[in-house]
């Protein structure tokens, strides 16, 4: 049955299927990794077909050449072995997710993108994004880093983000999203968004929301929702106006932040100092002027080495402090 209904849903893809047809077989892959590899067999099948129409001669029957042999397209799809599946997924991804604009931002850069249908995004440092706009939908495919959203108001058009396994889905509505190392952090500042993760989609469960003033930690299985008071709203989404605040953060915590915007980075070399608390405010590019305050402060040196990277150490006496 499987192999059947992706057999289908290929020769729905290549006899000219819609965005609709497009969002719902993509959604069909998603939803089990067993219908992914059926698509990849039945894709591979429709080519190996193909390539046999074209050559009839190696193909006929004994004493046939005129004819060539007919190949139920159900042994072929039975015939073939997995290699053949995983080479055809890049194809696949070609067909069911079409390729869109894509726009990034370098090391300490921002940039303001004004898309098509009127939405802004807004990149943060090392971000990029992936745009696809389509007459039924859109989609945004945050890649790397971080970006603010403000979505124009179009209710037959879903807008969704999509980041590491997380779709996040809004209408008319401006919200936050952060690439970590295994998470993704969303931080909704206005409207209100419907959240789904990768594991969900396949048990297709109600979608989280998160309303205007709330966030929440999105992994692969697991939305937390979190409730952020004014400081901590303002604190998640005021890199958008060049300031970068703290507030009894470790030290480890404050030096990851910075070294999003520094090209060479800034490392500490003793777990004591790393659990540092520290606070402040800062211009994002002001590493420096928090440094220096980091010495007069706390009995700690900063190093620089040739290169421009620094090094965070206890202060020892009569030890010296290169900024």
């Amino acid at each position: 049955m499987r192999d059947e209904l992706a057999a289908a849903h290929v020769a729905r893809l290549l006899s000219g299927g819609d965005e609709a047809d497009q969002r719902r077989i993509a959604d069909w892959i998603e939803a089990d990794p067993r219908n992914a590899v059926a698509f990849a067999r039945a894709e591979a099948a429709w080519e190996a077909a193909g390539r046999l129409r074209a050559s009839p001669p190696s193909l006929a029957a004994p004493g046939r050449a005129d004819r060539p042999i007919d190949i139920p397209r159900r042994r072929l799809l039975g015939a073939l072995i997995p290699a053949s599946a995983v080479a055809s997924l890049a194809a696949i991804a070609w067909v069911v997710r079409p390729r869109g604009d894509s726009f990034s931002t370098a090391v300490g850069e921002q940039r303001q993108v004004t898309l098509a249908d009127g939405s802004h995004v807004l990149l943060n440092t090392a971000s990029a994004i992936e745009v696809v706009l389509r007459r039924t939908w859109r989609e945004v495919r945050l890649l790397q880093g971080e970006a603010l959203f403000s979505i124009a108001h179009d209710p037959r058009r879903p807008f969704v983000v999509a980041a590491q396994g997380a779709r996040i889905r809004a209408v008319g509505t401006a919200f936050n999203v952060r690439l970590r190392k295994t998470l993704v952090e969303l931080t909704v500042t206005d409207g209100l968004v419907a959240v789904t993760t990768a594991d969900a989609r396949s048990r297709r469960p109600a979608p989280a929301l998160i309303p205007a003033r709330e966030g929440a930690v999105i992994g692969r299985s697991i939305i937390a929702p979190v409730h952020l008071d004014e400081a901590s709203l303002r604190r998640r989404t005021q890199w958008r106006t060049g300031v970068i605040e703290f507030d009894g953060e470790t030290l480890e915590q404050v030096v990851d932040e910075f070294n999003r915007y520094r090209s060479r980075p800034i490392v500490i070399d003793d777990p004591g100092v790393a659990s540092t608390r520290v606070g402040g405010r800062f211009e994002l590019h002001e590493s420096d002027k928090f440094l220096a305050a980091l010495q007069s402060s706390f009995p700690i040196d900063a190093i620089t080495d040739a290169g421009g990277g620094v090094l965070l150490t206890p202060r020892r006496t009569n030890s010296t402090a290169t900024q």
